[in-house]
């Protein structure tokens, strides 16, 4: 899938003509100043969230970091959270981390410990998952392996920046390859990513059901339980054989034809 991501210095969008030509975007929600460390909305970010909203793209959005604590990054995440909540996501919200200002930002290279700036991203991640998104982490190849624990990210949104025809060499959901890519109805460059799934939870709910489903039993087992008195009577098993997934008639019939 086609993704790109924009924010205020993209200027002002044509959306009706974006939509033609991408099956997404990740728009910026904001910053936290890499000084003051303020949070900071992006000037375009009503503008755009409507828009690309209204010309029925697929929407994601990003907040770039300075957080130095887990509590500035969950702080973080709800201020993301209360600016987007009334439009529909379809692509995770991210963190985004990286330098600022020439690498002179509070939470630039070299001034947090791996461990501590990984908890400070999965911070961010689990504060949005309990707000009922999904969470994703952007930075670029070399961020991920020099300045994270990347193993501990590996169950949130992987998007990994890399401007180069070759693929990254660690494990992502999504590649930007490109900074300097034109679309109709942008004007100058934007970025330019492949995204190869919209969702990490949608995986993690299909091997869940997918194990439910492994660990179901047979029919005539669950027969013979019933007759057990393991499920109970009457409404009460109806429920139980419904809430396990089983189908009450089927289960009836396999009791009525091994009770006779």
């Amino acid at each position: 899938m086609k993704v790109i991501d924009v924010s205020q210095y993209n200027g002002v969008i044509n959306w009706k003509k974006v939509a033609k030509h991408c099956d997404g975007v990740i728009i910026r929600v904001g910053y936290r100043g890499y000084g003051s460390a303020s949070l900071v909305k992006d000037k375009r970010l009503g503008y755009n969230l409507t828009n690309a909203r209204l010309n029925r793209i697929p929407l994601g959005v990003y907040f770039v970091t300075q957080a130095i604590t887990e509590k500035e990054a969950k702080e973080e995440a709800r201020f993301t959270v209360n600016l987007v909540k009334k439009y529909k996501l379809t692509y995770p919200i991210f963190i985004d981390s990286e330098n600022a200002n020439g690498g002179k930002g509070r939470a630039d290279a070299g001034k947090l410990t791996k461990s501590k700036r990984t908890a400070i991203l999965k911070a961010f991640c689990d504060e949005v998952k309990k707000l009922g998104y999904d969470g994703g982490v952007y930075a670029s190849q070399s961020w991920f392996v020099d300045y994270t624990n990347l193993k501990e990210l590996s169950k949130y949104f992987i998007w990994c920046a890399k401007y180069s025809s070759a693929a990254p060499s660690i494990k992502y959901d999504a590649w930007q390859y490109m900074s300097k890519g034109t679309i109709d109805g942008i004007p100058g460059y934007v970025d330019v990513s492949n995204f190869y799934k919209k969702s990490k939870s949608t995986d993690t709910k299909k091997k869940t059901e997918k194990k439910k489903e492994a660990k179901k039993k047979s029919a005539e087992t669950i027969a013979k339980e019933v007759i057990a008195g393991k499920w109970g009577n009457g409404e009460e098993r109806k429920n139980k054989l419904k809430k396990a997934g089983y189908d009450y008639k089927i289960i009836q019939k396999l009791v009525n034809k091994l009770l006779k």
